[in-house]
C-alpha cells in the first residue's frame, strides 16, 4: 500500500510539472522508470501491466507503460505500440521510453509509423531516441543478426485510411514474422549498398513490405483490411500483394472489438506473405 501511495504521489508531480518544465518532464519520466522497474517481472506481471495500460487514469497508464519497459518480455511490444497512439501526451512519451528501455528490435516499424503522425514535440523526440537506440548508434546500426535467417525484410507504412492504431498493424506483421522465424529485420535508415552487402554476405532473399490498413462500417459489420504490397529489396520491383479482410458482425469502428479484429487480420496478412513469397 505504501508502495502504491508513493507512486501515485509521484505522478501527481508528474503532471503538474509536465505543463512548466521540459527538463523536468524528463527527469520525472526517468525517475518513474526506477521507481516501477523492480516490479515488473514474470507473465503473470506482464499481462497485469498490459491491463492497466487500458485504465481511464491516465497516471495508471503511465505507471504501466513504465513498468512494461522493464520487464524485457516481447508480449510488451505490442500493447506499449498501441500506446504510442494514447490519447495522453504523458502516456505516449512513457510508452516510447518504455520500448527504448525494452530494447526489442520488433518495435521499431510502430515507432517510426507514430513519428510520422504524432504532433507533440517531446513525445517526437523521445521516439526518435527510441529509434536511434534500437537501430544502434547513429540511427544506421544493424539489428541483432537471426542466425537461421532466410530472408532480409524492410518494413514500412504504406497507408492508413480509417484504423485508428496503424503502429500495432505494424507490430502485429513484425511479431507474426518473428514467431514463424527465418526474418532478418533491416534498418529503416539502410542505403540500398548496405542492403545489397548484407543479402550477399549472408546469402538472404530480400523484401520490402509496404503495410496499409483500411477500417471501415458495413452494413455487417466493421470491416479490416491489411494489404501487405511487397516489392524486391533493395530494388523495390513490386513482386505482389497479400490482401486478407474479415469483417466482425456487431462492432463499428471505434468499439473495443476494433482492435481484436485489426490485429487478426494483420496476422493473416503476414502468414500470407510468408506462404506466397519464398
Amino acid at each position: 500500500m505504501k508502495s502504491n501511495m508513493g507512486r501515485y504521489r509521484l505522478f501527481r508531480r508528474f503532471h503538474a510539472l509536465w505543463r512548466t518544465s521540459r527538463w523536468w518532464r524528463l527527469a520525472l519520466l526517468v525517475a518513474a522508470i526506477a521507481v516501477v522497474s523492480p516490479t515488473a517481472r514474470g507473465d503473470g506481471r506482464t499481462a497485469f501491466l498490459i491491463d492497466r495500460l487500458k485504465s481511464d487514469d491516465f497516471r495508471v497508464r503511465t505507471n504501466a507503460a513504465l513498468a512494461l519497459g522493464a520487464t524485457s518480455d516481447d508480449a510488451a511490444v505490442q500493447p506499449l505500440c498501441g500506446a504510442l497512439a494514447d490519447s495522453n501526451d504523458v502516456v505516449r512519451q512513457a510508452a516510447a521510453a518504455a520500448l527504448k528501455r525494452l530494447g526489442k528490435s520488433s518495435a521499431l516499424p510502430c515507432m517510426k509509423a507514430r513519428l510520422g503522425v504524432e504532433a507533440n514535440a517531446d513525445v517526437k523526440l523521445q521516439i526518435t531516441r527510441g529509434i536511434e537506440s534500437l537501430e544502434g548508434s547513429g540511427g544506421g546500426g544493424t539489428p541483432t543478426p537471426v542466425s537461421n535467417a532466410k530472408f532480409y525484410v524492410a518494413v514500412a507504412l504504406g497507408g492508413n485510411n480509417g484504423a485508428r492504431n496503424a503502429g500495432s498493424v505494424m507490430s502485429a506483421v513484425t511479431n507474426k514474422l518473428n514467431s514463424i522465424g527465418g526474418y532478418q529485420f533491416a534498418p529503416g535508415s539502410e542505403s540500398p549498398d548496405a542492403a545489397r552487402s548484407v543479402i550477399a554476405r549472408r546469402n538472404l532473399k530480400g523484401y520490402y513490405l509496404a503495410v496499409s490498413v483500411e477500417v471501415s462500417d458495413t452494413d455487417r459489420g466493421l470491416k479490416a483490411l491489411v494489404r501487405i504490397a511487397v516489392f524486391s529489396y533493395p530494388a523495390r520491383a513490386l513482386l505482389g500483394e497479400a490482401a486478407p479482410y474479415s469483417i466482425a458482425s456487431g462492432v463499428r469502428r471505434g468499439d473495443s472489438g476494433e482492435d481484436s479484429l485489426v490485429q487478426a487480420v494483420a496476422e493473416r496478412a503476414a502468414e500470407q506473405f510468408s506462404q506466397n513469397f519464398q
